[in-house]
């Protein structure tokens, strides 16, 4: 109805428009008003006179042609700039305006030709070089990317939109190495540092992952170890499950056996909720952790509280996060603040006393080059070691993660 309105106002003056003196550039600043407006269809008539009274003016038929990428009509697009791009000397505007039809309407190879033949005339066209690199990264030919990222000045080397797409292309890696060291100290009293570490594979398929891992914890003169194996399984809307399995070599620093599960879900845009168990088998006793959370995100906020309930000693733990990510520099800081008996990454007390702990924790990720992140954790507890007895309790961790 809105373009049938259009089509009888512009036919009673049309006449009388082509018949005087057209000022061209006062019609365009109009046509130009409406697009701003998003009155594609109001623009497109308001062209007709204009390309009726200069039939040969490529600008006009370039803005329309323009115009109806911009309503997603891609097809009526390639046949309005196809005659101007694909003559012996293409107009070089045509070609822009071609060159971002055939990436909007996901047409990538077709793009990535056009965009080499823009450059075959202008190859220091920044803008025509990154959408060629988004061109190359979307099939999956992130190699041929990267070098010709590789060969941007510095000035656009290091530019929000390059950022994203080396992370982008990074994130594509299936496999990833780890390895960890934690540090446990306690004063007031004090006893000997617990010392721990783990090396970790792990590969990522289309729609999971798999990882393995080999933990080794030294104790009151002990040395033991635990293999653990890590599976996640992705859903539709990003939904994915957790699965967890381990055994020990001994039956004092790590649980003899241990396995866990764990389901992600995000109904809404904002929230996202989880629920899970974790079974500890430890040599005298069996533990077993009901757990959840509940996060809400805002922007690159991440507000997330998550209970643990100790059903063989019925102890009710909390912890709440706030953490900030950076996903163009996959990089995050995390705070945390704690209370009760919280499992310590891979490690929990099989204490049978409710015994109180109050914790603080921070930690950091940066990403060195491309694929290479260390995150150093630090974690301080105020714990109850025996009733009405406290000491401090400090936790310090590095990880460094290689991906490939």
């Amino acid at each position: 109805m809105k373009f049938l309105y259009y089509s009888i106002f512009l036919f009673l003056i049309s006449s009388s428009v082509v018949a005087q003196e057209i000022n061209l550039d006062a019609a365009l600043s109009e046509v130009k008003r409406e697009v701003e407006k998003n009155n594609y269809d109001k623009a497109l008539l308001l062209l007709e006179p204009l390309q009726t009274k200069f039939p040969e003016n490529e600008d006009i038929k370039i803005y329309k042609g323009r115009i109806y990428s911009w309503k997603k009509e891609y097809v009526s697009a390639i046949k309005i700039l196809s005659p101007m791009a694909d003559r012996t000397s293409p107009n070089p505007d045509a070609l822009l305006a071609i060159i971002n039809v055939y990436f909007w309407s996901e047409q990538f190879e077709t793009c990535i030709a056009y965009c080499d033949k823009y450059l075959a005339v202008d190859p220091n066209s920044s803008d025509v070089v990154l959408i060629k690199i988004k061109s190359l990264e979307k099939l999956n030919r992130d190699k041929e990317a990267l070098e010709l990222v590789e060969k941007l000045p510095i000035t656009d080397n290091s530019t929000q939109a390059i950022t994203g797409l080396r992370t982008l292309i990074g994130q594509k890696a299936k496999n990833a190495i780890a390895a960890s060291y934690l540090n446990i100290s306690t004063s007031d009293p004090g006893q000997s540092p617990l010392h721990y570490g783990y090396i970790e594979y792990s590969h990522k398929f289309s729609k999971s992952a798999l990882v393995g891992r080999a933990n080794i914890g030294y104790a009151n003169n002990e040395t033991q170890m635990m293999f653990e194996a890590d599976y996640y399984q992705t859903f539709k809307k990003r939904d994915y499950l957790y699965v967890n399995a381990g055994f020990s070599t001994g039956e004092t620093i790590f649980p003899v056996a241990k396995v866990g599960a764990e389901y992600y879900f995000k109904p809404g845009k904002r929230f996202d909720y989880a629920l899970g168990a974790r079974f500890m088998h430890f040599e005298t006793d069996d533990v077993t952790l009901l757990t959840g959370q509940i996060a809400y995100k805002t922007g690159s906020y991440t507000l997330a509280y998550r209970p643990y309930y100790d059903t063989s000693n019925e102890l009710l733990s909390h912890v709440l996060s706030i953490q900030h990510t950076n996903d163009e520099k996959e990089s995050l800081i995390r705070l945390e603040l704690q209370y009760g008996n919280v499992p310590y990454l891979y490690l929990y007390n099989n204490a049978t006393e409710p015994l109180k702990a109050y914790r603080v924790g921070l930690q950091y990720q940066h990403r060195f080059g491309n694929s290479f992140f260390v995150r150093p954790v630090f974690l301080y507890e105020y714990e109850e070691y025996l009733p009405n007895e406290y000491r401090n309790r400090f936790n310090v961790q590095v990880i460094v993660t290689k991906r490939f």
